[in-house]
C-alpha cells in the first residue's frame, strides 16, 4: 500500500512507478482514469450551465476505431517520442499536444462546440502513459488505452447513448491501417534501441501511412 499512496502524489507523476506488475499498473491505471472521468462530466457540466447553447458534442465512433486509437495514438505521441529522446518532459509535451487536439477533433471549432469533456478526459492519462513507458511497459499502455476506450464504447451502446458498428465509413478502415503502420514504426524504434536496425524497413510502414492519409484526404473532399 505504500507504493500506491507514493505513486499517487502527484509530485511523482513525472516518474516510473514503484512497481511495473501488471496488476499493479492496472491498479494506477484505473486511479487515473477514475480522474478521467471525473474530469470529464465535471467540465461537460459546467461547460452546460456557463456557455448558453451549449450542447457536448457526437461524434461517430466504432469499434475499429475504439481499438486501433489506442494503438496509433500511443505510439505516435508517447511510444516513438520516448524510444527516441526517453525524456519524460519530451512526453509531457507531445501528450499536451495530443489532449488539446481532442477540443478540435469533432471537427467544430466554435466556443459553444469544442469537446471540453474530451479534453479534460485525456489529462490523468498522459501521465498514466508517461509513467508506464518510462517504467518500461508500454506495451501495457497501449493494450489498457485500446481496451478502455472499447469497454467505454461497449457501456455507452448498452445504455443506448451510441450506435455500435464495426467499421463507420473508409475513414475507420483507414485508421486501422495507420495503426498498424504505425505500430510498426514503433517497434522497429523499439529494436533500434537494442540494435542497428535497418532503415530501409521503416519504408514500408511510411509509405502505407502517407497513401492512409492521402486517400483519407481525398475522401474528405469528396
Amino acid at each position: 500500500m505504500i507504493s500506491e499512496i507514493h505513486d499517487i502524489n502527484p509530485k511523482t507523476w513525472l516518474k516510473p512507478f514503484q512497481r511495473n506488475d501488471v496488476f499493479y499498473l492496472l491498479k494506477m491505471g484505473l486511479f487515473y482514469h477514475g480522474l478521467s472521468l471525473i474530469l470529464m462530466h465535471a467540465g461537460s457540466s459546467l461547460a452546460t450551465s456557463v456557455i448558453s447553447d451549449y450542447e457536448i458534442p457526437q461524434f461517430p465512433v466504432s469499434v475499429s476505431l475504439a481499438l486501433s486509437s489506442g494503438l496509433l495514438e500511443e505510439s505516435v505521441f508517447f511510444g516513438i517520442p520516448y524510444f527516441l529522446t526517453g525524456n519524460p518532459l519530451v512526453l509531457l509535451g507531445t501528450g499536451i499536444v495530443w489532449s488539446a487536439a481532442h477540443l478540435f477533433s469533432f471537427g467544430v471549432f466554435s466556443v459553444e462546440t469544442l469537446a471540453y469533456g474530451g479534453f479534460l478526459l485525456t489529462i490523468p492519462h498522459i501521465f498514466f502513459s508517461i509513467r508506464t513507458w518510462i517504467s518500461k511497459k508500454g506495451w501495457f499502455v497501449i493494450l489498457f488505452h485500446s481496451t478502455w476506450n472499447f469497454v467505454i464504447l461497449i457501456s455507452y451502446c448498452m445504455l443506448g447513448w451510441r450506435q455500435c458498428s464495426v467499421f463507420n465509413d473508409m475513414s475507420d478502415i483507414l485508421n486501422v491501417v495507420m495503426a498498424i503502420s504505425v505500430g510498426m514504426i514503433l517497434y522497429l524504434a523499439y529494436l533500434n534501441k537494442k540494435k542497428h536496425a535497418n532503415r530501409f524497413l521503416y519504408l514500408v510502414p511510411t509509405v502505407l501511412i502517407i497513401f492512409a492519409m492521402f486517400l483519407s484526404y481525398s475522401n474528405d473532399l469528396i
